[in-house]
């Protein structure tokens, strides 16, 4: 996949798009995003691409490549680059309820602006006409934090506004998907404004973005047509909080987060995510989940309780500021070992491990694969052994193999 004036219209073809709407923000005359068919944000061609904007998506697109991030205190090898691990809520009990797992991520962007060390945060929200899918959003104040809190589990491109915003004198705290907080890493390589206009980039643990077909079918198991649809929650409001539709009548429907996201949400995640090296927020300040309880075989429990989150610090900078937050008294955080967050976290842990065999697999069967440098791929296979990574690479191989014959 060499550089080609029609880089984006291969990279969608070899499914190696995340969505992220960089390409479209770096060449607004010759791309486009849009909601395609399959019901993933995609960017097209409405224009000739130069060849300087060529190199520049070639050199950003998290797609296409990953490297490594900057060193930290600790290199792990499954869980990357860390300066501290831990645990803990947010300590507004509103913030705490309203996001997703202990609050920590929305308490932590509350107390940067309240305490002015940035003027607003890139993060995203429902959609205003649309409330199944996301807009993004720039929040300047608590309630407008509060507003867009918890996971969405849909489509969205952060990365769409970064070239506005580098024209700005602005500071701001960037949130987003492992991946697009990779793609603004890259970004800030190529353009030294980067890191002076998002001096705080964060992320969470993600599990891969669904197809927004999927939130329709969410709602079409509760009965609710898109069409009817007033508001739509995820979860929150709890840990790990209801799945809940409002219609425009006054009704509210919900279901249980194992079953949205377990049965219906998670198989429609996109392709590019399943090759995904990075789950886990390598490339950011600090990157938060859940911090689940597991039963005695090992597998989360999903009950109703008091919220509790990862609190990963990666850079200097990360660490600085969950201390101060710490301090503060706006976060709560208490130590957490390795093993218990490969407890808590047991997904991501088989990801990881099981990568190589599965970029095996998809190379075996012809296609390209993203070009991952640094991120500790080997190191990972090392400790899923050689059958497991076999059948991972087998059965990737297979999964390819039927789809593209039943396409053609």
């Amino acid at each position: 996949m060499g550089l080609h004036p029609s880089i984006i219209d291969k990279t969608v073809a070899a499914e190696l798009c995340t969505g992220c709407g960089a390409c479209a923000a770096l060449a607004p005359d010759a791309v486009q995003m849009h909601l395609a068919e399959d019901g993933f944000i995609r960017p097209r061609g409405i224009g000739a691409l130069s060849r300087s904007q060529t190199g520049l998506i070639d050199a950003i697109c998290p797609g296409r490549a990953q490297s490594a991030p900057a060193p930290a205190r600790h290199d792990h090898p499954l869980w990357g680059p860390y300066a501290q691990i831990s645990q803990g809520w947010a300590k507004d009990d509103e913030l705490r309820n309203a996001g997703a797992s202990g609050g920590a991520l929305s308490q932590m962007l509350v107390w940067l602006l309240e305490t002015d060390q940035v003027d607003g945060v890139v993060h995203i929200a429902a959609h205003a006409d649309a409330p199944m899918a996301n807009q993004i959003t720039l929040s300047q104040t608590r309630s407008e934090v509060l507003d867009a809190a918890a996971s969405r589990y849909a489509p969205s491109s952060p990365l769409l506004v970064v070239a506005k915003l580098l024209e700005t004198e602005g500071r701001y705290a960037f949130v987003g998907k492992p991946c697009d907080v990779a793609g603004l890493r890259h970004w800030a390589k190529q353009d030294p404004r980067v890191s002076q206009r998002f001096p705080v980039m964060l992320s969470f643990f993600c599990a891969g973005v669904p197809s927004l077909n999927g939130a329709e079918q969410v709602a079409g198991h509760l009965g609710v047509k898109r069409s009817d649809v007033k508001r739509f929650k995820y979860r929150g409001g709890g840990w790990p909080g209801l799945t809940e539709v409002e219609t425009h009548d006054g009704q509210t429907r919900s279901m249980q987060y194992h079953e949205s996201w377990g049965d219906i949400l998670s198989p429609q995640v996109q392709h590019r995510c399943r090759i995904c090296a990075d789950g886990i927020g390598l490339a950011a300040d600090i990157a938060f989940a859940d911090a689940w309880e597991t039963d005695a075989r090992g597998y989360p429990r999903f009950t109703e309780q008091d919220g509790r989150s990862v609190i990963l610090a990666r850079s200097a900078a990360g660490l600085r500021l969950v201390r101060e937050a710490v301090r503060a008294g706006a976060l709560h955080s208490e130590p957490l070992s390795i093993d218990a967050l490969e407890a808590m976290q047991p997904g991501q842990v088989r990801r990881r491990r099981e990568l190589l065999g599965r970029l095996a697999g998809r190379s075996l069967a012809g296609l390209p694969i993203p070009k991952y440098r640094g991120l500790g791929l080997w190191a990972c296979a090392r400790q899923a052994g050689v059958r497991q990574t076999l059948r991972a690479m087998l059965g990737t191989a297979r999964r390819v193999f039927l789809k593209h014959r039943w396409q053609s």
